[in-house]
């Protein structure tokens, strides 16, 4: 497994933002393999983990939208991730 180096953050916002770039580099990169792929059922598999990766980016801008917009609290949106959003 290849390991990142975390990056330092001085705000939710700058979490959630780098969060939704990484979520967007992972849908590209399944999309971009299962264009590769001849086989239907990895190709479909791939495509379904594209559709996971692009939906954890929707949750994830709406979260950024809720902080920017009422200064939406860390508790507040850490909680928010207990409802049965995914």
């Amino acid at each position: 497994m290849i390991q990142k180096k975390t990056e330092k953050f001085s705000s939710v916002e700058e979490v959630l933002q780098y969060a939704i770039k990484e979520e967007k580099n992972a849908y590209e990169f399944y999309m971009n393999a299962s264009e590769q792929i001849t086989d239907p059922d990895m190709k479909r598999f791939l495509v379904d983990l594209a559709r996971f990766e692009l939906e954890h980016h929707d949750i994830l801008k709406r979260k950024l939208e809720e902080c920017r917009s009422n200064d939406f609290c860390l508790e507040g949106i850490q909680s928010s991730f207990d409802s049965k959003e995914t």
